[in-house]
């Protein structure tokens, strides 16, 4: 039997990409799956949700890994454990990895971010779309959606979530997340629009 079909969607912060892959998911009737995944995720950790999401798309490098260990305490300080224990990236992307593939096989799916076109790599009847953007359209949409009070915090941000995701698909895969030769669509939301993005993501599902 046939695979259902599915889309990752791969973002850079401010592209977008969180609105695009609501707006194909409508077009095609198809579960949208954003922070769902995240959501499961805590679920079978018995985590909260925030506390996950500042482990996703991080290196899980010794000095991260060390970092985590000195919150805990120190040797001149009583041990105060933390509310959560840490979680390495690493093994928080095994475990939505294995989400993502069980909501592809369940229904047909639009996956965004997550590391989505590295756990679903291979898989057939599975495209795999990267948005890009550039800088000013990012500040923009950052700041005028409330995400970042100014344009300096915006590039700031941007800056660092694009390190930390390139670090963790890296990390992860040994891959190169800008490389576009790892995707079937490269689009340009700062020069099409989302609507128009959407349009012709969901134009190439269908044929």
């Amino acid at each position: 039997m046939d695979p259902n079909p599915a889309i990752t969607i791969s973002r850079s912060l401010g592209s977008g990409g969180t609105e695009v892959g609501f707006l194909v998911a409508r077009k095609l009737g198809w579960h949208f799956c954003d922070r769902r995944i995240l959501r499961k995720a805590a679920e079978a950790t018995g985590r909260s949700v925030a506390g996950l999401s500042r482990q996703e798309e991080r290196p899980s490098g010794y000095l991260s890994q060390l970092m985590a260990v000195l919150t805990m305490g120190s040797l001149e300080a009583p041990c105060a454990p933390p509310l959560e224990l840490p979680i390495y990236s690493r093994d928080l992307f095994e475990l939505e990895m294995r989400l993502m593939l069980e909501m592809a096989a369940h229904a047909p799916s639009v996956i965004v971010g997550r590391g989505g076109f590295v756990a679903l790599r291979g898989r057939p009847a599975t495209l795999h779309v990267s948005l890009r953007a550039d800088l000013a359209f990012r500040v923009a949409l950052l700041v005028d959606r409330g995400v970042m009070p100014d344009p300096e915090a915006a590039r700031r941000a941007i800056a660092e979530s694009d390190r930390n995701r390139a670090a963790f698909i890296r990390d992860i895969s040994g891959l190169d997340w800008h490389d576009p030769r790892h995707f079937d669509l490269v689009l340009d939301v700062s020069r099409t629009g989302l609507e128009l993005c959407a349009q012709t993501i969901a134009g190439a599902v269908r044929g």
